[in-house]
């Protein structure tokens, strides 16, 4: 079955104390670790309860693209007219508890707490030993996303990996050790996990899902010919394909049944809820704001979303630069960006003409004909608002990923003619033409600008930028000028913010035992 339930608590226990009298009065049918973790039942419980943490705000469910790639070149919310997250695209923070940063923090470390109640009490129970080994293996595979965020995010972090008293204080751990945790994870989750899973099973991870996931882990750290026969093996399941058409992945009509996917986050439609579906397309794409003079039978505003994130004018000239064997714009370009075309003036975004959104205005501060819009897992073609609750499911890893990766691993691996293969595998679904005869750096280039047109928004650039210390500029982003860029980093103070985030001040106020990163 689809994962899909309400958040609900995992375990609760309580001791009431009546007036002075020495009673303890325990509610028989209350849940606790005595009578919780008991049966198969109790295991599948726990395992929903923690696969539901995916869908938290800080984990999947919204603030991902922000940190990972509005953050980077590609994107920029310093045009949001929130103005603490704009302040969080320019790595300023005057509290460190803005929501975003917290949720960032508190979510996956939730979903931690779940899977370790997972992994420390499903062993004991007596059920199907297959099944009770399958169980663990799939919460060290979500344990094991989370740190994957915490460590790329933070960098120094608490490395729990049990379930805690409540004096506990863990002190932050160094990366190393986390990083070894997430490769343990995910190793163990591959050596156990099945190569597929029954139909209506696509919301649990594979075998090569976890290997997936196990070979990003160490090309973010730079080990690249481990990364290489990791990424191999998935390739070697021959499990994966790239799909026809590009923009397939993000439809709904192809959740579950992509041959692409190798691990997605299956969202639901419960509006006006906001709580088990994608909610940051609501807040990236086709917006109008208010202003004058507006032309004859133009509303004074509509905003399908909340203009609270764009794209750089860096990346869509970038992207548009991209081009096909014929000679034509890269196809991905109209997946991902929504832009001013003349030529389609009149097709439908949403409830409005494309054409109506890009309408010039002299007067007002944000030139409208000047724009550009995300367009990737919007719904842009219902007839309304995009919806909070976006049942669009989302892509943690995709095989184009994996080809890309590989291609990077074996050319920093010294197999640069090993690499052409994976991405022009890629370039070719899309019409580009053969990479041939290029050296080290010259594929190397090469490779992260096909990530930049096939991942974004898909929190990849800012580690793309990181693994190739594209970011080891103080105060700006290496190889590109401020106009280029379209982002505005006057105090930008050191490196040190921008390689990683602070750590919530609500944390440190609780565990002292963890430090402030460095320059925050």
């Amino acid at each position: 079955m689809r994962i899909r339930r309400s958040l609900t608590a995992l375990l609760a226990g309580t001791t009431l104390l009546v007036g002075c009298m020495d009673l303890d009065v325990t509610n028989p049918n209350e849940q606790s670790t005595a009578n919780f973790w008991l049966n198969a039942e109790d295991a599948n419980r726990g395992l929903v309860a923690t696969y539901n943490a995916l869908y938290l705000l800080g984990v999947f469910g919204r603030w991902q693209a922000f940190a990972n790639d509005i953050r980077s070149d590609i994107g920029t919310a310093e045009v949001s007219p929130w103005g603490d997250l704009a302040n969080f695209n320019r790595f300023q923070l005057s509290d460190y508890n803005f929501e975003v940063n917290r949720h960032l923090w508190i979510h996956n470390y939730e979903l931690i707490g779940r899977a370790n109640q997972v992994i420390a009490r499903v062993p004991g129970i007596d059920m199907d030993a297959d099944e009770r080994e399958r169980i663990v293996a799939e919460a060290k595979f979500l344990r094991g996303l989370a740190y994957f965020n915490l460590v790329t995010l933070f960098e120094n972090v608490p490395l729990i990996t049990e379930p805690l008293e409540a004096t506990e204080r863990p002190a932050a751990a160094a990366p190393a050790e986390t990083w070894a945790q997430i490769e343990q994870d995910f190793s163990d989750a591959a050596d156990v996990l099945p190569a597929t899973h029954t139909a209506g099973n696509s919301g649990r991870p594979t075998r090569g899902a976890a290997l997936g996931m196990l070979g990003k882990a160490r090309l973010q750290q730079r080990k690249w010919a481990e990364a290489a026969t990791t990424l191999g093996q998935v390739i070697s399941l021959n499990q994966y394909s790239l799909l026809p058409n590009y923009g397939d992945n993000f439809v709904e009509a192809r959740d579950g049944n992509n041959p692409e996917s190798l691990f997605e986050v299956a969202m639901a439609d419960q509006a006006p809820i906001g709580v088990l579906g994608l909610t940051w397309p609501k807040m990236i794409g086709p917006c109008y704001r208010p202003g004058n003079p507006r032309s004859p039978g133009v509303p004074t505003e509509y905003n399908p979303t909340f203009c609270d994130g764009r794209p750089t004018r860096w990346y869509y000239d970038f992207f548009r630069a991209s081009r096909t064997a014929t000679g034509a714009v890269d196809p991905r370009l109209d997946a991902t960006i929504l832009y001013d075309d003349p030529a389609r003036a009149n097709e439908m975004v949403y409830d409005r003409t494309r054409g109506s959104y890009f309408i010039d205005n002299t007067l007002s501060a944000a030139r409208e004909d000047t724009m550009l819009y995300f367009r990737k897992y919007g719904e842009t073609y219902v007839r309304a608002d995009q919806r909070w609750d976006n049942p669009i499911n989302y892509k943690v890893l995709r095989y184009a990923d994996v080809l890309l990766m590989q291609a990077e691993a074996l050319n920093e691996s010294g197999q640069t003619g090993a690499a052409y293969q994976h991405v022009n595998a890629v370039r070719s679904r899309v019409g580009k033409s053969a990479l041939a005869g290029l050296s080290t750096a010259q594929l190397r280039d090469s490779i992260l600008a096909e990530r930049i047109f096939e991942l974004g928004l898909e929190s990849s650039r800012f580690n793309d930028m990181r693994r190739h210390q594209s970011l080891l500029i103080e105060g700006t982003w290496a190889g590109r000028t401020a106009a280029q860029r379209d982002r505005d980093f006057t105090g930008a103070t050191t490196i040190n913010r921008i390689l990683r985030l602070p750590i919530p001040t609500n944390e440190r106020n609780l565990n002292p035992n963890v430090p402030q990163n460095q320059d925050w």
